[in-house]
């Protein structure tokens, strides 16, 4: 057999091996009462007789009306009271319990609270997993069974206003009432699209209350020399291009950027789900994503279409919660170049690259090569900001066309130290 011949790369294994350190699962064990083995029984009796008994009822009951709602949790507080050796405090308990299982997010209650926690993943009815200070977990968290499961997930997408179909197997809505604390975007991917037969979801969490910029100092997201120059360029017109993976505080620091535009700018965000919002600029104005189907029509409003029309408008910023496709070119191309400025949100594994993976969501739209695409940035004030783990990796700004290596010259403002 021929030798191997390759560098190998440090992969800090420090003392450990390569299974120990990364083919093993970091559990989180969550408190819940779904969990404890006193109340547990008597949760199942009630859900069992006014839950599961007539699930369809319970599906119109959901969205149905107030008085309704209330006959339907007396009629819980009855059952619970005819339990036997019952006491106060498990009352109270058991009420809660079935209120969450019926109109609320049920077991994964204790992941919604928690406010560590950016991402509930449930890949199936006993794989319940989440993101939590950037780190992943395998949690101790179970619905009952398969079917307690499949009943939750229609009582939770009937509550959004969502129905499933082969046709419809993949959607995903914004829900600002579920939690007291947090914003949420839940995607439903149906087991028709599944291999393994079992639907799931993923849900984010935003925080309805933004944080200060001193808790994000204190979180190493960044500091008040970062916060000064990131105000800086916001009053001198730059646009801002936020990259990283999933969960890694793209969203936190576009929402606080939001509130440091001069208030005499117009400003349109579109997004696919409420995550950005305001409660200080007076010229902000927020749209969303919209499917609509009927019997005879079926109609999108997406972010592109929405971008094009806000280009009509008296617009002088333009804001997209989170770029993955062709709504790029009027992002960038269109809109900036007729003097708007822009700001937004996109998946890349560093600053420069997300510029390039801009430019290739723009050439999804139009027949423009990326080089062509790139060229067109010359001259435009651009701040690019890349994030890992929720603290700021790099901070580069673009300053002109380099023709001898076709591509766009750029200068590092900064750049944290990996060690």
């Amino acid at each position: 057999m021929s030798e191997l011949v390759y560098k190998a790369e440090d992969l800090k294994l420090d003392g450990t091996t390569y299974e120990e350190k990364y083919l093993c699962a970091t559990k989180l064990e969550v408190p819940s009462l779904y969990n404890n083995p006193k109340i547990l029984p008597k949760f199942i009796d009630i859900k069992t007789n006014l839950v599961d008994f007539d699930h369809p009822l319970i599906l119109r009951t959901i969205n149905a009306t107030e008085q309704e709602y209330i006959m339907l949790m007396d009629k819980a507080k009855e059952a619970i009271r005819g339990l036997k050796n019952i006491t106060q405090t498990e009352e109270k308990m058991l009420l809660k319990m079935f209120r969450d299982c019926v109109f609320g997010y049920y077991v994964l209650e204790p992941l919604i609270n928690d406010i560590k926690v950016s991402d509930i993943h449930i890949n199936a009815w006993n794989k319940i997993t989440c993101k939590r200070e950037g780190k992943r977990y395998v949690t101790n968290l179970t619905f009952l069974s398969e079917d307690d499961y499949d009943k939750w997930y229609k009582r939770i997408a009937a509550i959004n206003h969502l129905s499933f179909s082969e046709i419809n197997s993949l959607q995903h809505c914004g829900d600002l009432k579920g939690s007291k604390d947090f914003r949420l975007r839940l995607d439903f991917e149906f087991r028709y699209v599944i291999s393994t037969g079992a639907s799931i979801m993923h849900i984010r969490k935003f925080p309805k209350k933004k944080p200060t910029w001193q808790e994000l100092y204190d979180a190493g997201m960044l500091d008040s020399d970062m916060y000064e120059y990131i105000k800086n360029r916001v009053g001198a017109g730059y646009s801002f291009l936020i990259s990283g993976e999933g969960g890694s505080g793209k969203s936190t620091l576009l929402n606080l950027i939001l509130d440091l535009i001069p208030y005499n700018k117009r400003v349109l965000v579109t997004q696919e789900t409420p995550e950005l919002y305001t409660n200080k600029h007076p010229q902000m104005i927020f749209e969303e994503t919209l499917e609509i189907e009927t019997q005879n029509m079926a109609k999108s409003y997406t972010l592109e279409e929405e971008l094009k029309l806000g280009l009509l408008q008296d617009i002088n910023i333009f804001i997209t919660g989170e770029i993955k496709g062709a709504e790029a070119l009027h992002f960038f191309i269109t809109a900036m170049n007729t003097g708007a400025k822009c700001m937004g949100t996109i998946h890349a594994d560093s600053a420069y690259t997300s510029i390039e993976r801009l430019a290739h969501c723009a050439k999804l739209g139009s027949n423009y090569s990326v080089e062509a695409l790139l060229q067109m940035m010359t001259g435009i004030k651009f701040c690019l900001i890349h994030l890992s783990y929720y603290k700021i990796d790099e901070i580069v700004e673009l300053n002109g066309w380099d023709n001898e290596k076709q591509k766009l010259k750029s200068s590092t403002v900064y750049k944290r130290s990996m060690e």
